[in-house]
């Protein structure tokens, strides 16, 4: 029962709160903005795989766009981890239960 609420609940549940904390941010006039959506989702998944570089002896401005792509590259991997997360909930969600039935036979 640990797995199912560890592996399939949390997830979902911190899912439902992006979608809801978000929705202000990726809804703009009353249309859906794929690159904020993006932006939401993946930044808390991806954000230990943003690629962190330096530049040495570099403008400000070189500095500033360096970050910039780093966030956008960190975010596109991040929102596809959720969805496989998300994937891997779902399926958690309905087979944790089943091996539960299964087991007490």
């Amino acid at each position: 029962m640990t797995t199912l609420i560890r592996k399939s609940i949390i997830p979902l549940a911190a899912f439902l709160l992006l979608t809801y904390l978000g929705q202000y941010i990726f809804i703009v006039d009353g249309q859906f903005d794929w690159f904020r959506a993006c932006l939401v989702y993946g930044l808390p998944f991806g954000i230990t795989h943003m690629l962190f570089v330096i530049p040495i002896g570099g403008s400000v401005t070189g500095s500033l766009c360096l970050i910039v792509v780093n966030i956008i590259v960190g975010a596109v991997f991040g929102c596809l981890i959720a969805a496989f997360v998300m994937i891997q909930a779902v399926a958690y969600l309905i087979i944790v239960p089943i091996q539960c039935v299964l087991s007490k036979n």
